[in-house]
């Protein structure tokens, strides 16, 4: 039998098998139970976190011809084993990506109107929705509000943004939530054990997960990625990084120590030690910047596993918090130009040197450049944990913004920036006042997003985002969102952080097209053949 990939092989059967989404399982189970289908819903979310499974899923329960009590399809009736088939005349899934034209979607129209075959329903499938063309969603949109009472939509899109309001105000929609680095790893942790897969450590599951990002399909892609490379079914952390490309953990602890004490000599070695073993430079960034978000959560949470596994106690010695984040923040911004710049390799250098030398930079205290050579720590104060002078000069602590913690936000909590960022503030953060007051406005049509921050769990966990950011006790943050009718954002002229990016990207795509337009070639062209440039396509 071909081998089949982690993926596919665990894809859930039941309601109760989905991973990290049991708040979306429930809500269709309880509709199920009480007859109360709707004709179209929307499933959003990032990739790999069980949209379509759930829709396949959710279409096998409403058309079961033997449902189980806890309305679980049963998987052997004729309608469950035509779906798990691909030849169900009553479930239609369609990719939006490459059946996008309007043509495709009046050939599915046409076919809506015919009654079922069996059963009472027939249900249609759109992933990827977001990629229909706009003559296609308009040819959707009548079917949508008044469609027959047999069909049901199920659109799944990982891009909400781009649908019309038109679409999603004829939907049901269900946010589905990134999946926890501790629910991931307990999932790859049962699917080990249930295929005889075992680990050196139990950081390795706990690592996967991490690399997962939320995604159970990403997390095992790259699980049956490091089995692949590992030959047999023991899973070490040095085939985990070999397979994956990744710097190994002894290699981060003395690369993140050097940057942590200063020594520029040891982070340059070791650095380009990392490149001759062919270790992506992206992932190295990542790495580097993971270990450093890490360092900074463990000063509060002991229970964290990088704490103990990459950096040595005594290299935080004289370090303080203010400086973990002026670090962290640096990183952020350099190394994400630095990767696109014309010689990466170089630049990535420089930068992580600039850090290195971040007391000198700061307090204007020069050092000579045989110093630097011969790795002497910053500002004389860290070696391997020895305080060499008494002297402990603070980083310039930096200005902060709501924008500039929505940055930071995107790195820790990608899925919370991305709500939050349907709504702005009214008015700028003081942070001369306390409590420092936040108020986060949200149009009327966007408040799903602000439903999904008020979420107890988010919540919590957005406010210690705050906390860590603004370096301030979590009692002194007070955190509201707000509510505005559309009236009362026409009239105040309000933006939110999606609209105000979109204007941005939109007004730098019109510079570019004016830009070609007015090149002398391009006019010169155009007098040679007498004609018009009618069409620009601008690449990324």
């Amino acid at each position: 039998m071909a081998y089949q990939v982690l993926a596919r092989k665990w894809r859930p059967k039941q309601f109760e098998e989905v991973v990290g989404q049991g708040h979306v399982t429930r809500t269709l189970q309880n509709a199920i139970k009480q007859n109360k289908l709707a004709h179209a819903y929307l499933f959003t979310g990032t990739r790999g976190v069980g949209k379509t499974s759930i829709a396949r899923l959710f279409a096998k329960a409403i058309r079961c011809e033997n449902r189980k009590p806890d309305f679980n399809p049963c998987l052997v009736c004729a309608s469950c084993r035509d779906i798990d088939a691909g030849n169900s005349m009553d479930y239609t899934e369609i990719d939006g990506a490459s059946n996008n034209s309007v043509d495709d979607v009046r050939a599915l129209i046409e076919n809506v109107q015919y009654l079922p075959t069996r059963g009472t329903h027939k249900i249609y499938v759109i992933d990827e929705v977001h990629m229909l063309s706009t003559s296609a969603f308009n040819a959707l949109l009548k079917t949508l509000e008044e469609p027959p009472q047999h069909a049901i939509f199920i659109l799944a899109t990982t891009d909400p943004q781009k649908l019309l309001g038109t679409v999603i105000s004829r939907t049901q929609r269900y946010d589905f939530k990134n999946v926890s680095v501790e629910t991931l790893a307990a999932h790859v942790e049962a699917i080990a054990k249930a295929e005889g897969i075992t680990f050196s450590s139990p950081k390795i599951a706990v690592k996967l997960a991490e690399l997962g990002k939320g995604s159970v399909r990403d997390t095992l892609s790259i699980f049956d990625q490091v089995l692949g490379l590992s030959g047999t079914n023991n899973v070490t952390e040095e085939s985990l990084s070999q397979a994956l490309g990744l710097a190994g953990t002894t290699a981060m602890r003395d690369f993140l120590t050097g940057i942590l004490t200063g020594n520029a000599k040891t982070t340059s070695q070791i650095f380009r030690k990392l490149i001759e073993e062919n270790i992506d430079l992206k992932k190295l960034s990542d790495q580097v910047l993971d270990g450093f978000y890490r360092i900074i959560n463990s000063i509060d949470e002991q229970n964290v596993l990088y704490k103990e596994e990459v950096i040595a106690q005594g290299a935080l010695k004289d370090i303080t918090i203010a400086e973990l984040f002026w670090i962290y923040e640096t990183l952020v911004k350099d190394l994400n130009w630095a990767l696109t710049s014309m010689n990466p390799e170089k630049v990535v250098l420089i930068q992580l040197q600039k850090v290195c030398l971040r007391r000198q930079i700061l307090t204007g205290e020069g050092m000579k450049l045989e110093e630097v050579a011969q790795g002497v720590p910053t500002a004389g104060k860290l070696e391997a944990g020895v305080v060499v002078e008494e002297k402990i000069v603070q980083p310039v602590k930096l200005a902060k913004t709501w924008n500039d913690f929505l940055t930071y936000l995107r790195q820790t909590a990608p899925a919370t920036a991305a709500n939050l960022e349907h709504g702005n503030l009214l008015e700028e953060i003081d942070l001369n006042v306390e409590p420092l007051m936040i108020k986060v406005t949200f149009p009327e049509d966007a408040a799903v997003f602000k439903d999904f921050v008020e979420e107890k769990e988010i919540y919590a966990r957005l406010k210690n985002h705050l906390a860590d950011f603004f370096e301030m006790d979590i009692e002194k943050i007070n955190f509201k969102t707000q509510i505005m009718t559309l009236e009362e954002k026409k009239d105040k002229n309000f933006k939110t952080k999606v609209e105000i990016d979109e204007e941005i990207r939109s007004n730098i795509v019109e510079e570019r097209r004016q830009k070609i337009l007015n090149d002398p070639f391009v006019k010169e062209a155009e007098k040679l053949f007498n004609a018009k440039i009618d069409k620009i396509i601008l690449k990324d």
